[in-house]
């Protein structure tokens, strides 16, 4: 009877090796693997004693519905003198102007950035002291209203704020500097703001201070890039006057750790004024992009990791921008590579329409010297008539260098 019973456990077993063994040797066989595999399964879920503390979510965040009713609520406990009351109200409060709706309605309706400025003043100035991680949850707040237009202007019109950004940057605190530095590419990410900024030129030089602090430093956080390239945009000759031109020199030439990236866009806008071509032609700076095109050719061991170009286009740029002055024409003629670069890399690039449209603008200016404009139209000519363009803005550029270099051959004949 119990040889019977066993046949019906692991029918597909029993069934495939019924001539070699008998039923219960089969399932004790089983039960044997089972149990080895439950052993290495239950070794795994173990948790050391260390890593057994409940989470915080629910205990850092206040006991409300969050309705049409909840933001009132909120700023009331903001002004709790109870700490954990307080902490508690932050936190909810973070969450909740993630609706950009929530957010309009506090910065117009509750007058938000006024109450926390006060609160954040007083963290800042010591005069509370900080039991959690207020200071922190403060400049999130002001991440997420600096993406609103009225939230952006308050902010930028409250002087006390502007420079406690700068602050934090300058000190770089751990992780409040990566959130000041957006909190003020947000700023100055609208047209509008951007005048407020620029009205006081204490800012202008805060910034010029925090690149100064450390010329040799390898990294700045991206978004303090960007907000330095905002300003760089609408005022290279103050950028100028504060000691951007060489200091950005310095990076490029040094090959600084990512020099090709950011630090280059910014030197490229720093050319767009009068000042900046000049101080140009003065360091050779022809010479300088040319030696960053030729390092494609040379034997890669001999670069640091963070010194290879991976990104091309802010080098470009720089020449674009670079080649508006008779001296920089007339010294781009001893460098017979250079249009082979820039046409290798107009060929090359499959999903950077930008950089291909700075190569054909290239073209152009370096087509004004006629024994550069002979040369591309001998060995280039063909290759740009060829050329897949990736937006619209590059298809107009590529025909309209075409029917120049064409216009010269009709011409010539």
């Amino acid at each position: 009877m119990w040889e019977q019973l066993a046949q019906y456990r692991n029918h597909f077993l029993q069934h495939e090796i019924k001539d070699v063994l008998k039923p219960t040797s089969i399932n004790s066989q089983q039960n044997k693997e089972w149990a080895l595999d439950m052993e290495k399964r239950n070794i795994c879920k173990c948790v050391p004693y260390c890593c057994t503390s409940t989470s915080t979510h629910l205990e850092d965040r206040a006991q409300l519905a969050y309705g049409w009713f909840a933001l009132p609520k909120l700023l009331k406990e903001l002004d709790s003198d109870v700490r954990l009351t307080h902490w508690k109200a932050v936190v909810s409060l973070t969450e909740f102007l993630l609706n950009p709706l929530n957010a309009q309605r506090a910065i117009t309706e509750m007058d938000i950035v006024r109450k926390l400025k006060n609160a954040f003043m007083r963290m800042r100035l010591k005069l509370h002291k900080e039991e959690h991680r207020e200071g922190e949850m403060y400049l999130k707040i002001y991440n997420i209203l600096s993406r609103n237009f009225d939230g952006a202007e308050n902010i930028a019109n409250r002087k006390c704020l502007r420079i406690e950004f700068y602050k934090i940057i300058h000190n770089q605190e751990n992780i409040k500097d990566d959130l000041a530095s957006e909190i003020l590419r947000n700023l100055t990410g609208k047209p509008k703001v951007l005048g407020i900024i620029l009205e006081d030129p204490e800012n202008f030089s805060a910034l010029a201070g925090i690149f100064k602090q450390d010329p040799c430093r390898p990294h700045y956080p991206q978004h303090l890039w960007h907000h330095l390239c905002h300003l760089l945009e609408v005022a290279p000759e103050q950028g100028i006057e504060l000691g951007f031109f060489e200091l950005l020199h310095s990076r490029i030439l040094n090959r600084l750790s990512n020099f090709w990236d950011m630090a280059t866009k910014a030197f490229a806008l720093l050319l767009c004024c009068v000042e900046g071509q000049r101080r140009f032609d003065a360091v050779d700076g022809v010479k300088l992009l040319y030696d960053v095109f030729a390092q494609a050719d040379e034997n890669p061991r001999k670069l640091l990791p963070r010194q290879k170009v991976e990104n091309w286009e802010y080098t470009v740029l720089a020449l674009l921008n670079g080649l508006h002055s008779k001296r920089a024409l007339w010294r781009s003629r001893e460098f017979t590579q250079l249009p082979c670069y820039v046409g290798r890399l107009m060929e090359s690039t499959v999903d950077n329409p930008r950089l291909q449209l700075y190569c054909l603008k290239v073209f152009r200016e370096l087509g004004v010297m006629p024994c550069i404009k002979r040369y591309i139209i001998g060995n280039w000519l063909e290759d740009i008539c060829k050329l897949f363009c990736l937006d619209a803005e590059a298809e107009c550029a590529r025909d309209s260098l075409v029917d120049w270099l064409r216009r010269d051959i009709a011409d010539s004949s």
